[in-house]
């Protein structure tokens, strides 16, 4: 409530370790790691995003994400 608009601020620490095959079943697992105020009407917010394959036990992309 009270938002009036969100922007992507960018990426951080954006890694591949591992290949997605064509037909892998994914999914995502996003992670809240910080909120800092900016100014008293802005929020920046991180958060880890990490696309788990499934049957691999490396993800096939792990990114932390900025939006404010």
């Amino acid at each position: 409530p009270g938002v009036a608009s969100v922007v992507n601020y960018g990426l951080n620490k954006v890694r591949f370790p591992n290949a997605v095959r064509v037909g892998s079943r994914i999914r995502g697992r996003f992670v809240l790691l910080s909120v800092e105020v900016v100014t008293p009407e802005v929020l920046q917010v991180c958060e880890r995003y990490t696309v788990e394959i499934e049957g691999e036990s490396k993800p096939g992309c792990v990114a932390e994400s900025l939006f404010r």
